[in-house]
C-alpha cells in the first residue's frame, strides 16, 4: 500500500470473525490512552537520564511508529477542541511498558490517576460516545491523512437533553483531562511548578523584610497581640488608635520612612553584616585570585540618619581586598574585565596573602574588630564593645553575624575551597543575597548583575570584578535596596505590574499576568520575614527539601539500587575528576609561577568502588515517590529515577 494511505477494512458478513472496520465502536470494557500522551510519556514523567535511555530504545528515529499502533478516534464535543482525539488501546501501551521492563530492566507503569487523570481512559458509562476504529498507524501511513478520513460528528439523539445528563457531563470532563494529558506538562505539574515559583518568590520577599528589620526600617512583629476589632469592650474613641498599634505590630501599616532621621525601629539583634566576594581564574575556576570583605556594624548606625539612598550609612562600611600571591600571574580578560590591581582608594589598599594564610585572614574578618583597622602604635584602640570581646570580657555578648553577597552561594563554595567554611560559625544567623533582594524589590523573575542593581539605587560601580570593590558595592546595594524598598508604595508595585503587562506582546501577556499573580501571592502585606534562614552546613541543596509529610521510612525506600550501572558511571566520573583536581591544585601550590593543565588520572578500582558504594547507599531522591504493583510486591518508584529490576 502506498505511503500516506490509511488501512480500511470492509465490514465482514454477520457471524464471521474479522478485524474491526473503520468507524466501528470499541467494546464498552476497552480502555484507551491518547496517542499524543503516550508519545510524550518518557519525556514528561522521567528525568533526563532515564527519558533519554527510553527514547533511544523505543521512541526516537521512528521507533515509536515502527511498533505499529491501532488507532481509534472520538469526538470530544468540546467547544475549544478543533479535531477529534486520537486514542490507542491500553493493551498496546502495556505491551510497550512490558518491552521496556524486559530490555531496560526498568519498572514502568501507567501514571497515577491523581497525577495524570487523562492518560488511561474508559468509556463504560451508558449514553456517552465511545471510541471508533480508525486504522493501523505505522511507518507506511500518515497520521494527518488518517485523521482526514474521520467523518464529522453527527448525533441522532437530542444533544441538549444529553448535555444535562450527569454521565455526559462526566464525559466532557474526561475529554478535558485527556487533552490535558497530551500537553508537554500536565495541569498537576504546572500547578506544582507554580506553587514552587510562588514559594521561591515568597522566600525572596521574606528575606527582604528580614533585611529591613536588621537595618531598623521595619519592626519585628508582635505575634500574640490581639486584634482590637475582636474586643467588644474597647471604646469607639480608642479603637482607631488601637488598630494603628495593631497594624504596626503586624507590619501591615508602616509609617513613611524619613531618610533625614535615624532608623525608626530597633536594629534587630544589633548584627554585624559581613559581605564577601571571591574572584577566580576565568579559564579554570579552581585557582582563587582575590578575596574582598566588607563589614557594616549596626552599632555604627545608632543615631545616624541613612540619608538619600542610604549614602550616609554607606560611609560606615569598612572594606579589605586580599590578593593571593600564588595566583598573581593569572589575569582575567577574555570573559570578564579583570582589574585585580584597581582596588578603589576610597575603600582602602590591597593586601597580599598566601594560600596558607588565607583561612586565618578570612576568619579574622568574622571576629572583632570586624575589619576595623587597629594600629596600637599610633594610639588607635578598639571600639568600646569590641574591646571587651578582645580581652575576653564577659559583659558583652557574642555579636550576631549576617553574611551578604551577590549570588552568595558561589562565594561560599569558593571560601570552602580555600579552607574556610563560614557555615561553621555558631553566631552566623543567615546569609542574604542581594540578587534575591533586588528581585523581591523590583518583582523581577531573573537575577540582575551588580552593576544594574547599583544603577537602580543611583550608584555607579567603578572597576567591578575586583573582589574588594565588588564586596563594598554589594554592601552598598544592600543598604540601597532596603531603603528604596521601604519607600516604594503599593501603588508603585501595581504600576510596575501594569507597565510590564503593557510592554509585552500579546502571546506573552498570559505569562506576565500569571507572574504578577504569583508575586501578589508571594509578597504578602505585613510581617517581618519570619525567622532567619540558617546557612546549610554541608553545601547547598540542589532541589527542594523533601515533603515533611513523608516519613523517614519512605525517604529511605527511595534510595537507588547500588547495582544501577548508570549511577556507578556518574559516581566514578565525579571521583576521577575530584582526584584530578586535587593533583592539579597540589602541583600549583608547589610551582605557582607555572600554569598546571588538566591531565588524566588513573583510578584505583578498589578506591573507586568504595566511593561508589558510599554514593549509592546515601543517595536519596527528593521527588514525589509512587508505589506501584509489580509481581504482587509493592515496589517504591521515585518519579523519573525509577527503581531498577535485576
Amino acid at each position: 500500500m502506498s505511503q500516506g494511505q490509511a488501512v480500511t477494512v470492509e465490514r465482514a458478513p454477520p457471524g464471521i470473525s474479522s478485524p474491526p472496520y473503520t468507524g466501528q465502536e470499541a467494546p464498552k470494557e476497552s480502555k484507551f490512552c491518547p496517542l499524543a500522551a503516550v508519545n510524550k510519556w518518557p519525556y514528561k514523567f522521567f528525568h533526563h537520564l532515564d527519558s533519554e535511555t527510553i527514547s533511544e530504545a523505543f521512541f526516537a528515529a521512528g521507533k515509536f511508529r515502527m511498533r505499529g499502533w491501532t488507532l481509534y478516534y472520538i469526538h470530544t464535543l468540546l467547544s475549544n477542541a478543533s479535531k477529534p482525539l486520537i486514542l490507542v488501546p491500553a493493551t498496546e501501551v502495556q505491551a510497550l511498558f512490558d518491552d521496556i521492563k524486559k530490555e531496560l530492566r526498568l519498572l514502568v507503569y501507567f501514571p497515577k490517576e491523581e497525577i495524570e487523570p487523562g492518560f488511561l481512559l474508559s468509556f463504560k458509562e451508558e449514553g456517552i460516545p465511545r471510541p471508533r476504529y480508525l486504522g493501523r498507524f505505522d511507518l507506511e501511513h500518515s497520521l494527518d491523512e488518517m485523521e482526514a478520513q474521520i467523518p464529522p460528528y453527527t448525533d441522532s439523539n437530542n444533544e441538549e437533553h444529553r448535555a444535562d445528563d450527569r454521565s455526559f457531563a462526566a464525559f466532557k470532563k474526561k475529554m478535558e483531562a485527556a487533552i490535558e494529558a497530551t500537553k508537554q506538562r500536565s495541569k498537576h505539574q504546572r500547578d506544582r511548578k507554580k506553587k514552587e515559583r510562588v514559594g521561591t518568590k515568597q522566600a525572596w520577599c521574606e528575606q527582604l523584610k528580614r533585611a529591613q528589620c536588621y537595618l531598623g526600617v521595619r519592626p519585628r512583629t508582635v505575634p500574640d497581640m490581639p486584634n482590637p476589632m475582636e474586643d467588644p469592650n474597647i471604646p469607639a474613641r480608642e479603637l482607631e488608635r488601637a488598630m494603628k498599634r495593631y497594624q504596626l505590630s503586624k507590619g501591615l501599616e508602616l509609617p513613611d520612612l524619613n531618610v533625614s532621621e535615624p532608623a525608626p525601629f530597633a536594629f534587630q539583634d544589633h548584627v554585624v553584616i559581613v559581605c564577601v566576594d571571591v574572584e577566580a581564574y576565568e579559564k579554570d575556576n579552581r585557582p582563587i585570585t582575590e578575596i574582598g570583605v566588607s563589614t557594616l556594624d549596626t552599632h555604627d548606625l545608632l543615631g545616624l540618619s541613612p540619608g538619600e539612598c542610604g549614602k550616609a550609612w554607606m560611609k560606615k562600611i569598612r572594606s579589605r581586598h586580599f590578593r593571593i600571591k600564588e595566583t598573581a600571574h593569572l589575569h582575567n580578560s577574555e570573559y570578564v574585565a579583570g582589574c585585580a590591581d584597581r582596588f578603589e582608594p576610597e575603600f582602602g589598599v590591597s593586601e597580599w596573602i598566601s594560600f596558607k594564610e588565607a583561612p586565618q585572614v578570612i576568619a579574622s574578618c568574622f571576629r572583632p574588630p570586624y575589619s576595623r583597622p587597629l594600629d596600637h602604635a599610633n594610639g588607635d584602640a578598639p571600639a568600646r564593645d569590641d574591646a571587651q570581646i578582645l580581652t575576653n570580657g564577659t559583659d558583652t555578648p557574642k555579636r550576631q553575624l549576617i553574611l551578604v553577597g551577590h549570588d552568595i552561594k558561589m562565594d561560599i563554595d569558593y571560601l570552602r575551597k580555600l579552607g574556610y567554611d563560614v557555615s561553621n560559625l555558631s553566631n552566623l544567623i543567615e546569609a542574604l543575597d542581594t540578587a534575591d533582594l533586588y528581585r523581591a524589590w523590583k518583582h523581577h523573575q531573573n537575577p540582575s548583575k551588580l552593576g544594574s542593581v547599583l544603577m537602580e539605587i543611583e550608584m555607579i560601580g567603578w572597576n567591578l570584578h575586583n573582589a574588594g570593590n565588588d564586596a563594598a558595592y554589594t554592601l552598598q546595594a544592600l543598604i540601597g535596596i532596603v531603603i528604596a524598598s521601604r519607600q516604594s508604595s503599593l501603588a508603585t508595585k501595581q504600576s510596575q505590574i501594569v507597565y510590564r503587562s503593557e510592554a509585552l506582546e500579546r502571546e506573552a501577556r498570559d505569562r506576565a499576568k500569571e507572574e504578577a499573580e504569583e508575586w501578589a501571592a508571594a509578597d504578602i502585606e505585613g510581617g517581618d520575614g519570619g525567622p532567619p534562614n540558617p546557612l546549610p552546613r554541608f553545601g547547598w541543596p540542589t532541589s527542594s527539601p523533601p515533603d515533611k509529610g513523608i516519613s523517614n521510612k519512605a525517604q529511605t525506600s527511595k534510595m537507588v539500587n547500588s547495582k544501577d550501572r548508570r549511577v556507578e558511571k556518574i559516581a566514578t566520573e565525579i571521583y576521577t575528576q575530584s582526584q584530578s583536581t586535587k593533583n592539579i591544585e597540589a602541583k600549583q601550590l608547589q610551582s605557582p609561577e607555572v600554569e598546571i593543565k588538566s591531565e588524566p588520572w588513573v583510578a584505583d578500582q578498589e578506591e573507586v568502588g568504595s566511593f561508589v558504594q558510599s554514593i549509592t547507599e546515601n543517595l536519596a531522591f527528593l521527588e514525589d515517590d509512587r508505589e506501584v504493583e509489580g509481581g504482587g510486591v509493592k515496589l517504591p518508584v521515585a518519579k523519573g529515577y525509577t527503581a531498577v529490576k535485576w
